[in-house]
């Protein structure tokens, strides 16, 4: 089933995250043959931790970025073939199933080398021509590739030998088997008693019969014998043929090949892929095969596919953004610059809440929100309009709340209060996280200005936290490389709040905020920073820019 990502902003806050559950559960419950699945690309916030724990609900997971990653075209059902297992698997998996490499394991699922038409041509292209060639055998093995049975086990299953073809004269044979090691020596014959018997005198290691009809022809006597003895029922030469296809994989496998990880960029993945002469790599984790990366795959391009919610601009997106397919956005700012290659579903109202319009979605669709959707998709409209304080509140808010509360039995006044009052006190939070909770950087005529917002219940609290707090300022505004930052500290209960700076002289001068302190405003009446601290931000720029 194809997936959806439902994702919000960087530094979510808790409409962004809010949001993003409620519309998944809404088009997840719309039956359309595809699964949404709800996302966040930051951190949660104490508030926004505090709304789920507090319901039970799931936490939208976290996603770094949507660029392309290996597990998103990697064949995830590999065709591999264990390390003890005879040659001709492979071959015939180049023959038949037109397989370029095939991976190697041990235990089913522990990766230990690969296998390719470059590891067979090289075995069997020996670098010195005049010398006796010397594999690696198994003699368990040689049922799976010589039509046949075996008729004697030999005490060693795994043993090196080059093949002998008892085809000659029996002197001619006794003399040319002095000049080779007989212990890595396997005999192929027919029904020759005196070649036969020398073999097992001397203690070969295995002794394969060819031209014999069954057991009731086999006259020879074995006693003391403790090498194989294997019945063919081919030919002596398709015997000699079949058997060398019986060496097992790991004497032909390339055990030093580069390995990937699922979560590997595609782009990387694939200048690693192009650096070997390897067709296609294995994947593994924690060692074991979990797919395969060829070089068809990377040409897919593939892309996820996203909604995005509570924003509409690539600069707040979830990084890797511009390689995906945005099919829809849900949002209550300003528009912003995306642009999309096809027509979306794009649904944007000026309302105080992305919630908000979640829940007016719902009512389009016909559905009645469950109670846990519910209590999450009115958090979230509480948080982003301060208990229906905020300058940004509609009457489509006041009413979203007011169906929402009832659905979730929750008193939305008390509630909100209990929801604000849940995160620590300015003084014992580090401030970068304060100033990170609900950052958002805008560029508007020249100027890059960072903006952050926190709610607080006691606005006192500020002064023992204002030494970290415009540090975490300075910082931010060096590390951003921006021309003005600054932190709107919000009291919800007083509906007034505080701006602290990082300075920026020219612009400061002409706000039109009562200045309480080096780098510090006084803002009564200022709850938003969206609808009120930003449009007198963008004001002074544009008459800076005159």
């Amino acid at each position: 089933m194809s997936e959806v990502i439902i994702v919000g902003h960087k530094n979510p806050d808790s409409d962004s995250v809010c949001s993003a559950y409620g519309y998944a559960m809404l088009k997840n419950s719309q039956n359309d043959g595809l699964k949404y699945i709800p996302a966040r690309c930051g951190n949660l916030n104490k508030q926004t931790r505090y709304i789920f724990d507090r319901f039970g609900a799931d936490v939208p997971k976290f996603i770094g970025d949507v660029y392309p990653k290996v597990r998103d075209v990697m064949t995830h059902k590999v065709i591999a073939i264990d390390e003890n297992d005879p040659i001709k698997g492979v071959l015939k998996n180049i023959e038949e199933l037109k397989i370029r490499i095939t991976p190697v394991t041990s235990g089913g699922t522990m990766l230990k080398g690969v296998i390719s038409i470059f590891e067979i041509a090289h075995f069997f292209t020996p670098e010195d021509p005049s010398k006796r060639p010397v594999y690696r055998f198994r003699g368990s093995n040689f049922e799976k590739s010589v039509k046949g049975f075996t008729y004697i086990r030999g005490e060693k299953d795994e043993f090196d030998a080059g093949f002998m073809v008892g085809a000659m004269p029996y002197e001619r044979f006794a003399e040319r088997m002095e000049t080779i090691d007989k212990e890595q020596t396997i005999l192929i014959v027919g029904k020759r008693r005196d070649i036969i018997e020398y073999a097992v005198k001397n203690g070969l290691p295995a002794i394969v019969l060819t031209g014999i009809r069954g057991e009731t022809d086999i006259d020879m006597d074995f006693t003391g014998y403790k090498g194989w003895v294997y019945i063919s029922e081919l030919d002596t030469a398709e015997t000699l043929r079949n058997l060398q296809l019986s060496i097992p994989a790991k004497t032909f496998m390339n055990s030093s090949v580069p390995t990937l990880n699922e979560d590997d960029y595609l782009d990387a993945a694939g200048d690693v892929l192009m650096s070997v002469d390897h067709k296609g790599l294995p994947v593994t984790a924690d060692g074991r095969l979990i797919g395969i990366l060829t070089r068809s795959d990377i040409i897919k391009k593939p892309q996820k596919e996203l909604i995005l919610m509570d924003h509409n601009e690539l600069s707040q997106a979830v990084d890797g953004a511009e390689t995906a397919k945005i099919v829809e956005i849900v949002d209550h700012h300003r528009l912003g610059t995306i642009k999309t290659k096809t027509p979306i579903h794009f649904f944007a109202k000026p309302v105080g809440s992305t919630c908000t319009l979640v829940y007016q979605l719902y009512q389009i669709s016909g559905i009645v929100p469950d109670k846990l959707t519910a209590s999450v998709l009115l958090s979230g409209i509480l948080s982003d309009t301060v208990i229906l304080k905020s300058p940004t509140t509609t009457r489509q808010d006041e009413e979203a709340v007011k169906a929402l509360a009832e659905l979730a039995e929750l008193d939305y006044n008390h509630y909100g209060v209990e929801m604000f009052s849940s995160t620590d006190s300015l003084k014992s939070r580090d401030p970068k996280d304060v100033l990170n909770t609900d950052f958002k950087v805008f560029v508007e005529y020249g100027k890059s200005v960072g903006i952050g917002q926190v709610e607080v219940v006691n606005l006192e609290e500020l002064d023992d936290a204002k030494d970290g707090l415009y540090k975490a300022i300075d910082e931010a505004r060096k590390e951003k490389d921006l021309s003005w930052c600054m932190l709107l500290v919000t009291d919800i209960i007083r509906e007034e709040s505080v701006l602290l700076t990082s300075g920026f002289d020219a612009g400061e001068r002409l706000l039109s905020y009562k200045q309480s302190g080096v780098k510090r405003f006084y803002l009564p009446g200022v709850l938003s920073r969206k609808k009120q601290l930003l449009p007198e931000v963008l004001r002074v720029l544009e008459e800076l820019a005159e």
